[in-house]
């Protein structure tokens, strides 16, 4: 089994890159195609990255600043159940790390490529979003 893991450094508190994280208004300046419902502890969040694509997650936990947990409970493929988590957590430089975690996957999963492709791309985003405010 495979877990999808990505990091990026942002020049930005962590504070601003978590209301990033859970604000949908926030979300809606980042992230990829649309995006709707709430993050919030038993809360349904539904993205939409492409017209024919959506993935509902089930907020699971939410540690003020620090990290979002989060259960796929629809979406394409095998993403269903799939744990998803945000960490946050300061750089001795002023920054913020944000690490991400996706999985588990199965290495022959035919997604994988793709939804590993999304989250790079998403960090990038949410970065150039957070970094612009």
């Amino acid at each position: 089994m495979v877990t999808l893991k990505h990091a990026i450094k942002i020049a930005a508190p962590r504070a601003a890159i978590y209301r990033a994280l859970t604000d949908i208004d926030a979300m809606r300046g980042w992230h990829l195609g649309t995006v709707d419902g709430a993050v919030a502890p038993g809360e349904v969040l539904t993205l939409a990255p492409k017209p024919d694509t959506h993935f509902s997650w089930r907020t699971e936990a939410l540690e003020a600043d620090s990290a979002v947990v989060q259960a796929a409970i629809e979406g394409t493929g095998s993403t269903i159940g799939k744990k998803l988590m945000f960490k946050l957590s300061d750089l001795d430089d002023g920054r913020c790390l944000v690490e991400l975690t996706d999985g588990e996957w199965s290495e022959s999963d035919p997604h994988l490529p793709f939804c590993n492709t999304h989250w790079g791309e998403a960090l990038h985003n949410l970065k150039s979003y957070v970094e612009k405010a």
